[in-house]
């Protein structure tokens, strides 16, 4: 038996970031991970997909092949460097399946390792079969002329966009208008996405019968990849996620959760998950996870992003990003929506435009706080934040 503080299972963000927060406070970590290191974000998700649409949008005549290449080449730079430093700073890691036997025992092959407290971290996987968007930004299929991507959420928006930049024709499916399932984005955000689109040369159809492509991609989703049979202890809900309380923690006291296999889904909720856990493992259980405090961002024929909860909002302003002058000389159709809470304190914020996470991050960082004049750099986006305080003025009284 092999005895740590914490045993971590799957290493992309969720449990990347968990180890490396634990390894700088002293504890002693193994990493369990049964694919590659990094996970889906890294390798074939967040990193590669933002590599390709810079090129896209920054190169007349980007080659495919070439990019993705090119990609995955920086790409196992990081992998190599994060693995590194983790290793630098005591890190067991280990590549193999990992199965809860007993409450706080973990098997790996033939090896069995015991800890105080577990990290389960196991990611998530494509919820239909077929060719999916991990495929394609590995490097695994190669499109020829065409392409037809079903799903018109935030993946399926991202590829269209890019793959069309790079000269394919492109098909996206879509049962309604894009980015519909998101409630924190305005209905006229996502038809100036999808018009946006249309304009690039996107075609956007209803059914697959509309189509004529040679490749099919499917990104219609994720579903946690959590397998009840190897974790028997932990209590999932009827979607098949980890059920856990405010703190994270699971229904075996000292198993938490972080990452896909808890809602919502995506790298930066698995990052701030990650703190979560980490804090109340060191701590004791006194620190909520509020996804609400997370900036999203997708990158399409527009970025388009959002942080807090429209639902807090109680009284709202929609304005021209050109109320800030460096965006008044660099975008042309940016918009910014922004929602109050009663007592004038900014609660959310969703913004489209060519490049909107300045915005979002400075947004979140004041979320939910009395906004007062700050100095900022010159000319810069993040001056909109005294333009947001003028704003609230205008509209809060």
């Amino acid at each position: 038996m092999e005895y740590f503080d914490v045993v971590i299972i799957g290493s992309g963000p969720g449990g990347y970031m968990s180890a490396k927060l634990l390894l700088e406070k002293g504890k002693r970590v193994a990493l369990i991970e049964r694919s590659v290191f990094g996970g889906v974000c890294l390798n074939a998700g967040c990193i590669p997909k933002e590599g390709l649409y810079e090129l896209a949008i920054r190169e007349s005549k980007p080659r495919w092949r070439v990019a993705v290449q090119r990609i995955q080449g920086k790409v196992a730079e990081i992998r190599n460097m994060a693995l590194k430093s983790l290793l630098s700073k005591g890190l067991t890691y280990i590549e193999g399946d990992a199965e809860l036997i007993d409450e706080k025992v973990v098997k790996v092959g033939n090896r069995r390792l015991t800890a105080q407290y577990v990290i389960l971290a196991c990611g998530s996987r494509p919820r239909e079969v077929g060719i999916s968007p991990e495929d394609l930004l590995r490097g695994w299929v190669i499109p020829k002329h065409s392409v037809c991507v079903v799903g018109g959420g935030a993946t399926g928006c991202e590829l269209a966009f890019i793959l069309r930049s790079f000269g394919f024709k492109v098909f996206l499916v879509r049962k309604d208008t894009v980015l519909k399932g998101y409630e924190n984005i305005p209905e006229e955000f996502a038809q100036k996405l999808e018009d946006e689109l249309e304009r690039c040369g996107v075609k956007l159809v209803e059914e697959m019968e509309d189509t004529n492509a040679d490749l099919t991609i499917r990104a219609t989703g994720r579903i946690p990849n959590f397998c009840q049979e190897r974790f028997p202890f932990i209590a999932v809900n009827e979607c098949g996620y980890v059920r856990v309380d405010e703190f994270l923690e699971t229904s075996l006291e000292g198993v938490f959760a972080a990452g896909d296999i808890v809602p919502p889904m995506g790298a930066g909720y698995a990052f701030e998950k990650a703190r979560v856990v980490v804090h109340n493992i060191l701590y004791g259980k006194e620190k909520v996870f509020d996804p609400k405090r997370v900036p999203v961002i997708f990158s399409s024929a527009h970025q388009i992003g959002f942080v807090g909860s429209i639902r807090d909002a109680k009284v709202f302003a929609t304005k021209p990003l050109s109320i800030n002058p460096k965006a008044y000389v660099t975008e042309k159709n940016g918009v910014i929506r922004l929602g109050f809470d009663d007592g004038g304190r900014l609660v959310y914020c969703c913004v489209i435009g060519k490049d909107v996470s300045e915005i979002l991050n400075l947004c979140a960082t004041f979320l939910g706080k009395e906004l007062e004049e700050q100095p900022f750099a010159h000319p810069s986006y993040g001056e909109i934040m005294n333009e947001i305080l003028s704003i609230k003025q205008e509209v809060c009284k």
